[in-house]
């Protein structure tokens, strides 16, 4: 059966995907976030490529283009939720993974303590070009119960498209416990072009005091063989979120810097 609801926080604990119709999919897991070096994401590739399977979108060295377009209410409630700590908060965003795609990822990511939650759904390229323009009144056309609560949300709160953040990811799968590894790289960012399918997109990078992300994703818990050959102990660990470092830019008031 179909879960509706996220209200017990008992569901936060592992990984499921769940399909669910008009291509919906829903997703529980426990993420970890570092920030490695260069020369620590140099040497941390060249262990992994050698004993865990590359994500089959990687291409090695350069990884894969990820581009999201987030929204927030008019009172700026994601960003201000993170910024004071509480615990379970949610962000809306647009993703693609290439420019000329037809297919458009419209995800909730809810997110307790180290837990998260996805909630994704697929609209069209069309769909998502009057989004952009603030215009909601297609999302109801797909008859979709996520869309139908993103617009829902967007119309009783005022959202509007905010930020574009972009980077190229490597990715690594592990199939035991569903484990993810990913390290994002030249983390980007733009908060006045909202066109998710730009090629020419004027960006300014986003400082991670010169690191990259690493992020570990997996179900339940992460194995000791994972955690000897990942060797993460020796990383930094950090609780922050792209969308909040990039509006970081754009700051209105000192305790954003926090």
């Amino acid at each position: 059966m179909v879960q509706k609801s996220i209200s017990n926080s008992s569901r936060y604990n592992g990984l499921e995907k769940i399909k669910m119709k008009n291509n919906n999919l829903k997703v529980y897991r426990s993420e970890l976030k570092y920030l490695i070096s260069k020369t620590e994401y140099r040497a941390f590739i060249n262990r992994l490529k050698h004993v865990l399977p590359k994500d089959k979108h990687s291409q090695m060295g350069e990884g894969y283009l990820v581009r999201s377009l987030y929204f927030d209410s008019y009172n700026d409630s994601s960003l201000n939720e993170k910024q004071a700590g509480i615990l379970f908060r949610k962000k809306y965003r647009m993703r693609i993974y290439d420019f000329d795609t037809n297919e458009v990822k419209f995800e909730i990511k809810h997110k307790l303590n180290n837990q998260i939650f996805k909630e994704t759904a697929t609209i069209s390229r069309e769909t998502a070009k009057k989004v952009m323009n603030e215009d909601y009144s297609d999302l109801l056309k797909y008859d979709n119960p996520i869309l139908n609560k993103i617009h829902a949300k967007f119309v009783l709160g005022s959202y509007k498209p905010k930020i574009i953040v972009e980077y190229h990811r490597d990715a690594f799968n592990v199939g035991l416990f569903n484990i993810r590894i990913t390290i994002d790289k030249y983390t980007k960012m733009n908060h006045h072009n909202f066109d998710l399918f730009s090629r020419n997109m004027h960006t300014t990078p986003v400082n991670f005091q010169d690191k990259h992300v690493l992020e570990i994703k997996f179900n339940r818990v992460l194995p000791d063989y994972v955690r000897k050959i990942l060797q993460i102990d020796s990383f930094e660990r950090v609780a922050f979120s792209k969308y909040v470092l990039s509006r970081r830019f754009l700051k209105k008031s000192s305790w954003e810097d926090n």
